[in-house]
């Protein structure tokens, strides 16, 4: 069976030549379907809205878009790593990601004709589909509302206390490096490293929104 890199290169030559690649196409994105309806689960935790119906519908959305402008706009280059190549896979789960984003922001500014979004063309970052509520709401409330929130306060002493863990976290969740190799060959780590510290991160995060909360509350 061919790799993903393989099956790929087949489809741009596929298209390329004219040739028809639609078969080849889909039996790649259907190898992607899991990772993209993790994406697709983390957007909606950010936005609080949504249901597991949505993402067959936002799946197929990121499909069309693949096919239509994103086989010519992929130039296998890493945007935030330079000279490391990119993957694919990657650059589908970011057309995955917009893709949700759009949907639920859109919804956002139906029912609240009042928001004026700030974040102009910029997509927000959204958090892991494991972490808690509680990391997820803060996040959102810290890029989206305040930015000295409980989350910016929590990141920076994670930074401060756990720097290693905060490199990991920074990279799969601020820099939309959703694929833990590529955090690993960043960082010169094993692909196990980089899923403990994100894990580890994770935690950390957590307990101290949760011991700030509990500051404030007494």
């Amino acid at each position: 069976m061919l790799t993903d890199d393989e099956l790929f290169s087949d489809i741009t030559r596929r298209k390329a030549g004219g040739q028809d690649f639609k078969r080849q196409l889909g039996e790649l994105v259907f190898r992607w379907r899991d990772g993209s309806t993790t994406v697709i689960r983390r957007v909606q935790g950010a936005f609080m809205r949504g249901s597991p119906d949505d993402a067959d519908e936002i799946f197929q959305d990121a499909v069309a878009k693949f096919m239509a402008k994103g086989l010519e706009q992929f130039r296998g280059v890493s945007e935030l790593v330079p000279g490391k190549a990119a993957s694919p896979r990657t650059f589908f789960l970011r057309i995955v990601k917009h893709c949700a984003i759009d949907r639920y922001r859109r919804q956002r500014e139906e029912l609240d004709p009042g928001f004026v979004s700030d974040e102009g063309d910029e997509a927000p970052e959204v958090s892991a589909p494991e972490a808690q509520r509680a990391v997820a709401d803060a996040e959102a409330r810290a890029q989206q509302v305040d930015a000295h929130g409980e989350y910016q306060e929590a990141w920076l002493r994670l930074q401060r206390e756990h720097p290693n863990e905060a490199a990991a976290w920074d990279l799969y969740h601020h820099r939309d490096m959703d694929d833990h190799e590529a955090v690993a060959e960043s960082l010169g780590i094993t692909v196990t490293n980089s899923y403990k510290r994100v894990s580890r991160a994770q935690a950390w995060l957590k307990l101290y929104i949760l011991e700030a909360r509990q500051r404030d509350e007494g």
